[in-house]
């Protein structure tokens, strides 16, 4: 079991674990001015982590959202379609 978990030849990149930019979706809906949660993967672990919408707007559970800055442990979350428009 160690061999299978303890690989040398991997390297662990600062990019791995950088909150900003990470994409998930919503697990507890996002009220008005509210706080809710997202679930993402990070490092190839499933994580969760508080969430409020960027713009103070609601955000229905199952909403794909990309985190566009982490405060205090809190995700400040925007729509994935927001900057996916115009592409």
């Amino acid at each position: 079991m160690v061999k299978v978990l303890d690989n040398p030849d991997a390297a662990l990149e600062p990019m791995d674990f950088q909150m900003v930019g990470a994409v998930g979706k919503v697990n507890i809906a996002i009220r008005t001015g509210g706080t809710g949660e997202i679930l993402y993967v990070q490092g190839g672990t499933r994580r969760s982590a508080g969430a409020r919408s960027e713009d103070g707007k609601p955000l229905e559970k199952g909403a794909e959202v990309v985190v566009t800055r982490f405060e205090r442990g809190i995700a400040y979350v925007r729509l994935w379609d927001e900057f996916t428009k115009d592409a």
